[in-house]
């Protein structure tokens, strides 16, 4: 996973978890944190336009997709490819706090 943005507490942030298979087990995964501003508006017009967009690691070559808005705020992305298919989800969250190790 790609490391976080820098990113401000009290703004807005488009996340992109995805749906991974490997080693016997199926979990989701952060492979996206997208820093947006103070707006939210803005935040959940982009996170729509990546639950259209967005090309996730599986399957390698989509044939479609159907993309359901679960609340104002998150959507869930099913991707059919051609032999598998996948889901990711897209999320607008408020970062509320950070911290370093």
């Amino acid at each position: 996973m790609e490391p976080f943005p820098q990113s401000r507490v009290n703004e807005w942030h488009v996340l992109i978890e995805e749906s991974m298979v490997g080693g016997g087990e199926h979990r989701f995964q952060m492979t996206a944190v997208l820093p947006i501003g103070p707006h939210i508006e803005q935040a959940r017009a982009v996170a729509a336009d990546v639950a259209w967009r967005h090309r996730p690691r599986s399957p390698m070559r989509p044939k479609g997709r159907q993309v359901f808005q679960l609340s104002p705020d998150s959507w869930l992305v099913d991707v059919k490819g051609a032999t598998t298919r996948c889901h990711f989800r897209v999320s607008v969250a408020l970062l509320t706090a950070t911290a370093d190790s």
